[in-house]
């Protein structure tokens, strides 16, 4: 009997890789993939935001280059800060900063109050792991930008594994000696042609002979019957013991039973949506660059990045650029509020305002938008999380990937869990 797993982003495709026995893959999209997906525009290549493939976990990283034809590429990413560009990260190049700020960050990093403090929060965390210049000048404003949330009402599960950056390396910053910081990122694997939906298509082709992806399909209800996971679609009734939901908790809980103090838990989540806008243009200003951060609150969009930097087979041939510049949102909020055509005149006018593309000489734009895009760990986020996953298991379902554990996960990560829990399942039935 085939697993049954719920959703077909990458935890779910290379869960299906990862398992032994074949699977029945149920997609509510059209397109497979999730966040992993890529789209075109005048034959140019783009993903959901600027994805690149590293990882501490060399078994993983080796894994997943092997499932496409990849490219080794060097980080070359920047902070946009009052018109200038300060390589990432901010603390290994305060000497592209005017003398005032520069001293500013320098002194509050060498001596810090904050330092010999617990840091509960988000914002305790960069203070005292970076001193209150660098939090006040990027680290704050940017992730009140990116997060739409204010960092003291954020744990610090996200940011607990960033280290501190040695004092010799600051100083030489703040001196103009070039220092290079979160080294395991400094260099990525990307996709030679196809855009990240190459990966997504190899594990697809990988897994055609002995499992069934199905989609798009609607599911229409998930009941549990003398032992078996029965789910109802309108492709077809599907039954199984073994269910895995690889699908946005909050999608999931829309056919499933759960007590109150569940549903409590589940509405307190908090995620971000996101809007990516793809233009181009005849030309740019963004240099030889793959991301830029934009902590600048009167700009709409967080991080633009340059699509031409990851190889030939995504560059335009009349020579012109292909950018993607994204905005968080939750639907509630103001920025949810705003149509995808103020959405597309707003990042136009600011990338203009900013130097970065002029109006007139964008080409196309077009915008998509994606209701799951960052999980956003607030201060009771751990508790709920738990106690959501802890019911699903005591029911038999077990949860993989971004949204179905509500972890911030990257690529790595997710084929890591999705390898994990494979060999989990692999050696129960083997034991059989």
């Amino acid at each position: 009997m085939k697993t049954i797993i719920l959703g077909g982003g990458l935890a779910g495709l290379s869960l299906t890789y990862f398992l032994n026995s074949g699977c029945i893959v149920l997609e509510k999209e059209k397109h497979i993939g999730g966040l992993c997906r890529s789209y075109e525009l005048n034959g140019i290549k783009y993903d959901i935001g600027p994805h690149a493939l590293f990882s501490k976990n060399k078994n993983i990283l080796t894994t997943i280059t092997s499932l496409i034809d990849a490219q080794l590429l060097k980080r070359s990413n920047k902070i946009y800060y009052k018109y200038k560009f300060i390589k990432y990260p901010f603390e290994n190049d305060l000497f592209a900063l005017e003398e005032a700020e520069r001293e500013y960050c320098l002194k509050e990093f060498l001596c810090n109050p904050y330092e010999k403090y617990p840091a509960h929060n988000m914002l305790q965390f960069f203070l005292k792991t970076f001193g209150e210049g660098i939090t006040k000048l990027y680290l704050q404003p940017y992730n009140e930008k990116i997060w739409k949330f204010d960092p003291a009402f954020m744990d610090t599960q996200m940011v607990e594994r960033i280290p501190k950056p040695p004092k010799e390396d600051v100083v030489k910053s703040a001196q103009g000696i070039p220092t290079e910081g979160y080294l395991h990122q400094l260099h990525f694997h990307y996709p030679r042609s196809g855009g990240i939906q190459a990966l997504v298509s190899s594990l697809a082709a990988l897994i055609a002979p002995r499992s069934t992806i199905i989609y798009p399909v609607s599911i229409q209800s998930i009941v549990k019957t003398n032992g078996q996971w029965v789910v109802e679609t309108d492709k077809g009734v599907y039954a199984s013991e073994l269910l895995i939901n690889c699908m946005p908790l909050h999608e999931l809980f829309a056919f499933i039973e759960a007590p109150q103090s569940i549903r409590s838990a589940l509405e307190k989540l908090k995620y971000n949506s996101i809007h990516i806008v793809a233009i181009q243009a005849q030309r740019d200003a963004l240099g030889n660059n793959f991301a830029i951060y934009c902590p600048d609150k009167e700009v709409i969009f967080h991080r633009v990045s340059k699509v031409n930097f990851l190889g030939d087979s995504y560059c335009l041939p009349n020579g012109g650029s292909t950018i993607l510049a994204e905005i968080t949102y939750r639907p509630d909020s103001y920025v949810g509020s705003l149509s995808t055509e103020n959405i597309k005149q707003r990042t136009i006018t600011n990338l203009d305002q900013l130097g970065l593309v002029r109006a007139g000489d964008v080409l196309a734009v077009e915008i998509k938008s994606f209701p799951y895009a960052y999980v956003i760990y607030d201060l009771t986020h751990r508790n709920n999380v738990d106690c959501i996953l802890n019911y699903l298991l005591q029911i038999g379902i077990r949860c993989c990937g971004r949204f179905a554990e509500f972890e911030y996960l990257n690529m790595d990560a997710v084929f890591e869990h999705s390898y994990t829990l494979a060999q989990q399942i692999n050696a129960a039935s083997h034991g059989k």
